[in-house]
């Protein structure tokens, strides 16, 4: 427990950065006191080992501290583990698991997908339970006696030894594996048992049966954790994704196909009586579409009266083969998967008003309207009450990001209002950035025309034939429609290459490209790559120019339409379209900026076509008020450019 003679900064490895003691005193306060936080702190801020240095120093005499950290994505972890490493040079006790899911590190999962039709979760269950697997028997045996797994000595020995020489990722884990011919998700799953850290993706924790799988799997309660979320400015979006239900028209006509067999195979009488009543809610409501792509529908008209709870429980009970890895607790591969989850999140749907249900045409469907392109979708309004439970049910919890302002907003978007707050200033030197704001163009949806196109791509030749093409430049924009747009316009991105972003295409490319030469990636808003890579060289940014094309407010649909109101009723008439639109918008813009720099020595231009942004200014931070260059014409945007690129080289700033 962290008392008064205890310096927190004692635990932190380096001289800190400006601000950075404050966020290693907000964790070691917030951990210490069994709190909530949450901490909004600039990319390069180095908020990963700040807060994990005040854990440490609030925690690290109770032996039974256990904590969660948290990331979107599994690429991100790697943060987490390069922190940790540091850190236990300070400690060799600090022990660390990198958690990733059973699919994804099996040595023989080519061979499990190409022979079977049921899925990998399905087929490893069988071939773990007939003895087959032989990296799954090489680690355990049964007890003669009790019949119970336990794992074998020898092995035991060796893991005890892999954790105590350095945090255990995917990579040390796979190699420790193929060594002795173990399944590596056996021995990370072991090794976070034994863990004081874990590390591991939000659905560990913010949905339900996932945490369930997993906080048995590891052995601990949720009363017993800490937490220790990044990124969290994505969590409510997250909650919201991770509790939606969807069945399509396909997977209902395979589920009447098999109905017989599979009432059969589970012993639950209504299965094909609910299959029915789903089908021919496909076929009353087709008709009611007209030119619209989605309809609002009740919930009694997917969720029949006559579901037995009892037997419902039990199904999900014997459908959950997870072998003891959460990520597989609903892990979805063929149509009854969808089925049950579809019919588990329904039961919840039935019992609150905080749920929107929905039937939708597929995507890029155009044609004749047939049930089978079709899904019936239930989702989740309320993030508050999806997070709330469980940042108030840990121990404590500490929520991160370069982008959570505002903070107090996003505290009532989580259902934490009253947590513990800090919001540190930029740690970049003023002058580093220029941001250009229009002053004349929108693309609002009324304005929009090919003349907005046309001129639109005229403001982006002018930003980057402007702009020295020292590094990368990104141009995001809010949908690939607009992007498609534009670009057939000629846009000359001068001394850059040029990647456009399409659903196909892969992180490691762009990454590989801008190392090789500055490239200009056209992208979209919260897409792969304005948000799922990290372009960053020696711990600067591969990017200086980045230009936002218009503002990514959500499309009007029935669900976008039903959050607006359903926080208008939280927290009062008109801030609905704020929080449900306005804040999750310009957090993706926010997101995109947040690219620019990463060092102190990073500086460039941000330019934002959109005269709307002008009215959001605080919701992209305090800071970039006195950055601002709004701006009327294209002679100006030249003018501005040029004249800030050579006060930085009057600066004697290294151009790279």
């Amino acid at each position: 427990m962290l008392t008064d003679t205890t310096d927190p900064l004692s635990w932190f490895p380096y001289l800190p950065r400006p601000h950075q003691d404050k966020a290693v005193y907000l964790s070691a306060e917030v951990f210490g006191s069994k709190n909530v936080g949450l901490l909004s702190a600039d990319c390069g801020v180095g908020k990963t080992i700040a807060v994990l240095s005040g854990y440490l120093a609030a925690r690290y005499d109770d032996p039974t501290s256990r904590l969660f950290a948290l990331t979107r994505t599994h690429s991100q972890s790697k943060v987490f583990e390069e922190e940790l490493s540091i850190l236990r040079e300070q400690s060799l006790a600090i022990t660390a698991t990198s958690m990733v899911s059973r699919v994804h590190v099996c040595p023989i999962r080519a061979q499990i997908s190409s022979n079977t039709s049921t899925g990998f979760t399905k087929a490893c269950s069988q071939m773990v339970k007939m003895g087959r697997c032989t990296h799954y028997w090489n680690m355990y045996k049964r007890h003669r006696e009790e019949g119970k797994l336990t794992i074998r000595n020898q092995i035991r020995s060796l893991l005890e030894e892999l954790l105590d020489t350095g945090v255990v990722s995917r990579d040390r884990a796979e190699d420790f594996a193929n060594l002795h011919t173990l399944c590596p998700y056996e021995v990370l799953r072991w090794c976070a048992r034994n863990s004081r850290v874990v590390i591991g993706p939000y659905s560990y924790m913010f949905k339900s049966r996932v945490r369930d799988s997993l906080l048995a799997s590891v052995g601990v309660h949720l009363h017993e954790l800490d937490l220790l979320i990044d990124e969290a400015h994505n969590l409510p979006s997250h909650v919201l994704d991770s509790e939606t239900a969807r069945l399509t028209g396909e997977d209902l006509r395979y589920l009447k196909e098999h109905s017989r067999e599979l009432v059969r195979e589970t012993r639950v009488d209504w299965i094909g009586e609910v299959v029915d009543f789903l089908w021919e809610t496909l076929m009353v409501k087709l008709d009611s579409f007209g030119n619209r792509r989605e309809i609002k529908l009740d919930k009694w008209d997917v969720v029949p009266r006559f579901i037995e709870k009892e037997s419902l429980d039990l199904l999900v009970q014997s459908h959950d083969l997870s072998l003891g890895d959460p990520e597989n607790a609903v892990h979805a591969e063929n149509p009854f998967d969808r089925f049950v989850d579809f019919l588990l999140i329904g039961s919840k749907a039935v019992e609150s008003e905080d749920w929107h249900i929905s039937l939708n045409l597929m995507k890029n469907w155009h044609g004749e309207k047939t049930p089978l392109k079709t899904n019936l979708a239930i989702r989740p309004l309320n993030a508050a009450g999806l997070t709330a439970p469980v940042l108030r049910g840990a121990r404590s919890a500490l929520l991160m990001s370069g982008t959570l302002r505002p903070l107090e907003h996003y505290g009532k978007l989580l259902g934490v209002s009253g947590a513990l707050k800090e919001d540190l200033e930029s740690p970049y030197p003023k002058g580093s950035r220029l941001v250009l704001i229009d002053k004349k163009l929108s693309t609002k949806y009324t304005e929009r025309s090919s003349e907005l196109w046309r001129l639109l791509a005229e403001r982006i030749n002018a930003v980057l034939n402007t702009m020295p093409a020292n590094k990368s430049a990104m141009i995001a924009f809010p949908s690939y429609h607009m992007m498609r747009e534009i670009l057939s316009y000629s846009i000359d991105t001068g001394y850059r290459g040029k990647i456009i972003e399409d659903r196909g295409a892969r992180l490691e490319f762009v990454t590989e490209a801008i190392e090789e030469r500055p490239q200009a990636v056209f992208c979209v808003y919260g897409g792969k790559f304005s948000e799922g890579i990290d372009i960053v060289k020696d711990g600067s940014s591969m990017i200086d120019l980045i230009i936002g094309v218009g503002i990514p407010f959500s499309p009007p649909t029935s669900y976008q339409q039903a959050i607006q109101d359903w926080y208008n009723r939280k927290f009062g008439e008109g801030l609905g379209y704020y929080y449900s639109s306005v804040v999750p918008s310009l957090r993706q813009v926010a997101q995109l900026i947040g690219r620019l720099r990463r060092s102190p020595s990073d500086w460039g231009v941000v330019t934002l076509l959109d005269n709307r942004f002008m009215r959001y200014l605080s919701i992209l931070g305090d800071g970039i008020v006195s950055d601002i260059w709004p701006y009327e014409s294209v002679s100006e945007i030249r003018s501005a450019i040029t004249s800030f690129v050579e006060m930085r080289m009057g600066d004697n700033c290294e151009i790279f």
